[in-house]
């Protein structure tokens, strides 16, 4: 099959290619931050169901607030992609610069809120013990996120200018470090300190993410790449406009596209974070269990995270090249791909639940639990991972508010409350719970692809 991009006929196959090669080394970074998480999960599963049960709790907050600054600081990538498609390199430098900045005050304005996690557990009807456990868990977090979101933004400044491969390389040596280093802290490994469960585990993490940022920061700093504007050579009048200005015009628009990309992201992370609430109030079993698959899961979204970030790339750059034809068909490749690719994860959640759950927990009861939910699960991955790699389609021309829109009506009008029914108002406990994300994945995924086709056809 031939398409036509611009003047030129081009094969469907160029477009799949050539968005797989981008999405590849971008899969296996944005799995590396995951994988982080995971071993999080692992090393605090061994350490007790009471430990997990501190992290799932913690990690519903914290990671929505973070997926919520990730999701506003991915403008740009965005903004970046479309600056290089238009020729301009200054333009490229001016948003790295003002994109640091906003990442630094989304940290602090995480870390601002943090203390007052317990009391907001509490407020959800949490019991003392699980609040006063998670409570700790969310404050070693936080303090891994500002070298966090400053390796996010180096990170994706890179894959829009052609170097994905560095934040592979820096997440790779990162998760070498991070199993005996948790297994120090978590665990007690060596005798070096007493375990600390769950809070050593997420400190322990919080201690490599921000060695990731310093480290990815260093290369940026170092290197110029296709001729944007390096941050060594930009005068303290620059830097002075992206601090005490918040970038200017440049910072407008940032904050333009990005804050519904945040809030769409927010959104998303915010129900499944709901959902963990919902959890906790049926038993400490149900919750543990969720977590185990939520952990799977989101370590399979990250092939569409990474197809999502090339596609976003792809069409920005055709987008601001004015190549409408290209535009259209590097996002409906990128919808295919990621949709596809989760389909051998789709089959071991089907036929081999109990030895996933095993990696992570002994209890029997859990593992129970988690394999119902494998099955339930299992049929989500590749509508959610097309809803994410659409969404990031949508980016790419510059469409934000209304696919924001379709997402909160898509999870807090489906998703949510048919997640209550069927976990706590049938009393099915975690699949339950799933089986309601299931449901808003799929009819977000519907509207974001009949969104991408309206819009496409005229840009």
């Amino acid at each position: 099959m031939t398409l036509t991009a611009g003047d030129r006929p081009v094969p469907i196959g160029h477009h799949i290619r050539r968005t797989f090669t981008l999405a590849a080394p971008i899969i296996l970074a944005r799995a590396g931050i995951i994988i982080i998480t995971t071993v999080d999960t692992v090393m605090t599963g061994w350490a007790g169901a009471d430990e997990l049960a501190y992290l799932a709790l913690a990690l519903a907050t914290q990671v929505s607030l973070m997926m919520v600054a990730i999701g506003a600081l991915q403008a740009a990538a965005v903004m970046t992609a479309q600056a290089i498609g238009a020729g301009d390199g200054a333009m490229v430098g001016n948003v790295l610069r003002v994109s640091l900045v906003h990442a630094l005050l989304f940290a602090l304005a995480i870390l601002f809120v943090t203390p007052f996690s317990r009391d907001f557990f509490l407020w959800t009807g949490q019991s003392q013990n699980l609040a006063a456990g998670a409570a700790v868990v969310t404050l070693a977090f936080a303090v891994g996120l500002p070298g966090f979101l400053v390796f996010m933004v180096c990170n994706m400044f890179l894959e829009a200018t052609g170097r994905p491969k560095v934040g592979m390389v820096v997440m790779l040596l990162v998760n070498l470090a991070n199993v005996p280093l948790n297994g120090v802290m978590a665990l007690g490994w060596g005798g070096f300190m007493e375990p600390l469960g769950a809070e050593g585990a997420t400190f322990a993490s919080s201690i490599l993410r921000t060695l990731a940022g310093l480290a990815i920061l260093v290369v940026v700093f170092r290197g110029t790449a296709r001729g944007e504007s390096s941050l060594l050579s930009a005068g303290a009048r620059h830097w002075a406009d992206a601090v005490f200005r918040l970038g200017g015009a440049t910072g407008r628009q940032l904050r333009r596209l990005g804050l519904p990309m945040g809030i769409a992201q927010g959104v998303e992370s915010a129900a499944f974070a709901t959902v963990v609430m919902f959890a906790g109030l049926i038993g400490a079993d149900d919750l543990a269990a969720y977590q185990i698959v939520t952990g799977f899961v989101t370590l399979t979204f990250m092939m569409a995270v990474g197809t999502s970030g090339a596609t976003a790339i792809r069409v920005g750059r055709a987008f601001g090249a004015g190549e409408r034809a290209a535009t259209r068909h590097a996002g409906w490749a990128g919808i295919g791909l990621g949709a596809l690719l989760p389909v051998p994860v789709m089959l071991v959640f089907l036929f081999a639940p109990e030895a996933l759950a095993g990696l992570i927990t002994d209890d029997v009861k859990v593992i129970a639990v988690a394999s119902q939910t494998f099955a339930v699960a299992a049929f989500m991955l590749s509508g959610d991972a097309g809803m994410g790699v659409a969404l990031g389609a949508l980016r790419g021309l510059g469409d934000v508010w209304i696919p924001t829109l379709l997402q909160i009506a898509a999870f807090w009008l489906f998703a949510i409350p048919i997640a209550w029914v069927g976990g706590i108002g049938l009393d099915l406990g975690a699949p339950g719970l799933f089986a309601g994300l299931l449901a808003g994945v799929y009819i977000s995924f519907l509207c974001l692809a009949v969104r991408f086709h309206a819009i496409s056809r005229r840009a």
